[in-house]
């Protein structure tokens, strides 16, 4: 069983249908955008200390239950030259629960991370922000960006319906 989370904003977009497209009947699709959940803001670093004003919402959560399954998938969209909002709240929690809990490498051992953008030539950090994860780690190959640009797709435009899009997300879940 695989765990997805999709990390647009927008409902039935590329991350939705690709979340869509890799699961199978026993796998569970989260979509952040429907979670309870609050980015590090208005606190006074209570985690360094102690833990998160936060630790009730969804986030902390949805770590936990991260090394349950044999994958997990984050499927994250590029905004405005960046990982979406959404991906960046979910990633900026993780320092207080890895403060707390000793399970990097359970989950970075499932981790498997989908980036859909516009171009390695016009976003060249896009990809490299989110192989952070696996710095210093022996997991290789973890992250696969799909550049829209490639296949001269517009911003509203599936790219699912591009056959080689499709091949390279099967193999990059065969691994």
């Amino acid at each position: 069983m695989n765990l997805i989370i999709s990390f647009s904003a927008r409902t039935n977009g590329n991350c939705d249908e690709i979340a869509s497209y890799v699961s199978s009947n026993n796998d569970k699709i989260i979509y952040f955008r429907n979670t309870n959940n609050s980015p590090c803001s208005n606190c006074n670093y209570e985690c360094f200390d102690g833990e998160c004003i936060y630790r009730n919402d969804d986030v902390y959560s949805i770590y936990e239950e991260m090394v349950s399954y044999d994958k997990v998938i984050l499927i994250v969209p590029m905004y405005g030259g960046n990982p979406s909002s959404l991906y960046f709240i979910f990633n900026e929690r993780s320092q207080d629960y890895f403060m707390h809990n000793d399970n990097y490498e359970e989950i970075i051992k499932r981790l498997y991370i989908i980036g859909v953008y516009g171009s390695k030539e016009e976003y060249p950090d896009f990809i490299p922000c989110l192989e952070k994860w696996f710095v210093d780690s022996t997991y290789n190959d973890r992250v696969l960006g799909i550049e829209r640009h490639l296949y001269n797709q517009q911003l509203n435009d599936s790219v699912l319906a591009i056959k080689q899009v499709k091949d390279v997300i099967v193999e990059f879940m065969k691994r």
